[in-house]
């Protein structure tokens, strides 16, 4: 869609709809984000809880568990 366009269509609406657009306009131009993105929850940094729980500790011989686990044995 063109600016044109969406000028076009913007004066098409009635005032309050067309007030609701430039608030909502005037937000993504503020970086407020899409409406309602506030309301997400903030998922937890899984990968960083992991790390603080075993560190960089790897499982020896852990390619045999990867193998039974898959059938390969």
């Amino acid at each position: 869609m063109s600016a044109t366009e969406l000028i076009k269509q913007a004066a098409a609406l009635s005032r309050q709809e067309r007030t609701l657009f430039e608030q909502l306009l005037r937000e993504l131009e503020n970086g407020a984000g899409t409406p309602g993105q506030a309301d997400r929850a903030k998922w937890p940094d899984f990968g960083q809880r992991l790390h603080d729980i075993y560190g960089d500790k790897v499982a020896p011989d852990s390619q045999s568990i990867i193998d039974e686990g898959r059938g390969d044995r």
